[in-house]
Formats: structure tokens, C-alpha cells, sequence
């Protein structure tokens, strides 16, 4: 049963983060929910960890927080770790962490593509060292860091786009020989990457670009582009087995050549469709119950064909963003809120 009062690790990428979250959690910036333009470089998510410190304090807690730049992933070792009640920091070791931590919630890293092993050996030492709750759990962490799950789904004839799988050391006349030369009808995007990370159109690529990635990636994934993905890209979020809201990306206005970027991206809450609600849960039950991968937090991206049928994008279980910067004071309570239910429960049931 959890202690009287439980402590919790949150990660932040890097203590730059760490240090401008920490001068807001007196005084938590105001959002109002709707639109977002996203710009071309990545959105804060310190409000993420405002919120969850905020009703977790509020909640019993103990809160600490930790950049994962700073952390040692073979011996556990956590440098910088900021206790948000106090203001003091500290450092903890394998044995500290057992001590004083009951759950750790292994979010917000920073780039996974650019540190896939890094953050795979912490997972792995977490899982094998660490006597807590983990979330999300290293055991589906550890398979989503590739995105070979897609053929899973595939195999399954789930709706999911057609999917081929090359070595990080394919050459460009290999992948235009399987797309038969149609280079601006096929994208390719590396299998083990996140946030769009060198996502391209195959007319963007040339074996210059290949060899440049090729230490940076696991291996390559060729699918022809789908248009309806100027309409939108969807999501659903999960905590546990709870849908908590949507989100939708759109591209107005934009000349549709090439292939979508995050420069001018609009980005909407959603409110899922029946439809959209089912294929959601098929997604996630494909993923728990057919291949057995335990999962917490979780995001099921996909787009709509013209008569609205779902078709799979991508399974996200390793770090999914919740966009909790674009919602407002009560959806951010209530989303932190249901974080902090469900991790009872894990703490609790296992």
C-alpha cells in the first residue's frame, strides 16, 4: 500500500527547463484552450509538470524533479534533483532512489532519437534496479522505441498505411527501386523517431542525407504519402484505459506541395467521434492484450480517409505529449488530476 506520504520523480529534459519551471510554480501562466499555431521549434511542457506538482502537493505528495540530461542510466545516478516544496537540491543514487522515490514518472526526456540509447538503458536499469512504479511501463517503453510494431499491426490487418522497413545503411537507388521512382508519392521517416524527426519526402532525400543519419537512426521506414493528411492528423490520449481528450492537426492556407511541416501547423482540441472513440481502443487494446504491452499514458495518432474511416499513423507509448500547454487552468487540473488516479492504482494493483 502507498506510504502516507508518497514521492514522486518527474523528469524534465534539461535544468534549463527545469530552473524556468521551477520560477513558475508560484504562479502558474494562464492558457486559454482553442487553436495553436505551433512555430518550428518545439512547445514547452513545463506546464505539464506545473500541473501535476500542483494537484499531486495537493494531493499528499512529496514532488521532485529531475533533468534527464543529468542522469547516469547504468547506476541510476540523478543529479539536480529539485524538491519543489523546499527548493532544495540534491542528488540520488540507485539506493536513494529505492529509499525515497515511489514512482517515477520517465516523461519529458528531450529528443528519444537523438539519445534512443540513453534513454533505453535507463528503462532497462529501471526496470531490472528500481524497486517503485515506473510510468509508463519500461516493458512497453522498451518495444515503442521502434516503430517495427507497426507490422504487428499490419499482420493483424489492422488500418494502418502500407509500411516496408530498411537497414540505417540503405542506399537512395534501394528506396527509390521499391517505390518504383515515384519519389514525391512516398515519405520515409526513420523507424526509430518521434516528434517528426527526419521525416521526409523521398524527393528530399539523397544518399548524402543517408549516411548522415544513418548512425542517428535504427533503420528506415518507406510509405507512400497519404493526401487526406492535409485535412488533419488526429489523436486521442489515453490514461490508462480512460480517454482523456483529442487534438487536431491541421495545415489552412498552406500550398499542400511537399509534405507537412510544423511551421504554421494549426493545432485544435478535437472532440473524437464514435468511430474515432472505437478505433482508439481497438488501437490500444491490439497493443495491452495482443502483444502484451502494459502501457499507462498513451496517444493513438491517425488520419481520416475521405469517407471519415480511421487509418493508423502511429502507436505513441514511449512519450506521448498530452498538450497540456493548450489547455485551460480546469482541463490541465482535471487531466493532472487523472494521472495521479491512475498511478494510485498502479501503485496499488501493479
Amino acid at each position: 500500500m502507498p506510504k502516507e506520504q508518497p514521492t514522486v520523480l518527474l523528469h524534465l529534459p534539461h535544468p534549463a527547463m527545469l530552473d524556468a519551471t521551477a520560477a513558475s510554480l508560484g504562479d502558474l501562466p494562464s492558457a486559454a484552450a482553442g487553436s495553436f499555431v505551433e512555430a518550428g521549434h518545439a512547445v514547452s511542457s513545463s506546464r505539464e509538470i506545473l500541473h501535476l506538482t500542483r494537484v499531486f502537493q495537493e494531493r499528499g505528495w512529496r514532488c521532485l524533479w529531475a533533468p534527464f540530461s543529468e542522469v547516469e542510466p547504468a547506476c541510476l545516478r540523478h543529479r539536480g534533483v529539485y524538491d519543489a516544496a523546499t527548493g532544495t537540491r540534491s542528488e540520488l543514487t540507485a539506493d536513494g532512489l529505492n529509499a525515497e522515490v515511489d514512482v517515477v514518472v520517465a516523461r519529458l526526456l528531450g529528443s528519444v532519437e537523438s539519445r534512443i540509447r540513453t534513454v533505453r538503458e535507463y528503462f532497462e536499469t529501471l526496470r531490472e534496479q528500481f524497486t517503485g512504479t515506473v510510468v509508463n511501463d519500461p516493458v512497453s517503453v522498451l518495444y515503442g522505441l521502434r516503430k517495427d510494431y507497426l507490422f504487428e499491426y499490419l499482420k493483424r490487418d489492422f488500418r494502418t498505411i502500407p509500411t516496408e522497413s530498411f537497414e540505417p545503411s540503405v542506399t537512395f537507388r534501394e528506396l527509390s527501386r521499391a517505390c518504383g521512382g515515384r519519389l514525391d508519392d512516398h515519405i520515409v521517416k526513420p523507424v526509430t523517431g518521434e516528434l517528426s524527426n527526419s521525416f521526409m519526402a523521398m524527393s528530399q532525400v539523397d544518399d548524402r542525407v543517408l549516411r548522415h543519419k544513418e548512425p542517428l537512426v535504427g533503420g528506415w521506414l518507406l510509405q507512400p504519402f497519404v493526401p487526406h493528411v492535409w485535412d488533419g492528423e488526429y489523436q486521442v490520449f489515453f490514461v490508462g484505459d480512460r480517454i482523456v481528450h483529442g487534438m487536431r492537426k491541421h495545415y489552412p492556407g498552406r500550398d499542400r506541395s511537399g509534405v507537412p511541416t510544423r511551421a504554421g501547423r494549426v493545432v485544435d482540441p478535437y472532440t473524437p467521434t464514435a468511430a474515432d472513440t472505437a478505433f482508439a481502443r481497438e488501437a490500444r487494446a491490439l497493443w495491452t492484450e495482443d502483444l502484451a504491452k502494459p502501457t499507462d499514458l498513451c496517444r493513438v495518432d491517425f488520419l481520416k480517409e475521405p469517407d471519415g474511416t480511421p487509418v493508423l499513423l502511429e502507436f505513441e507509448a514511449v512519450n506521448p505529449g498530452f498538450s497540456f500547454g493548450r489547455l485551460d487552468e480546469p482541463a490541465g487540473r482535471r487531466l493532472a488530476g487523472w494521472f495521479e488516479d491512475h498511478i494510485r492504482r498502479r501503485m496499488v494493483h501493479g
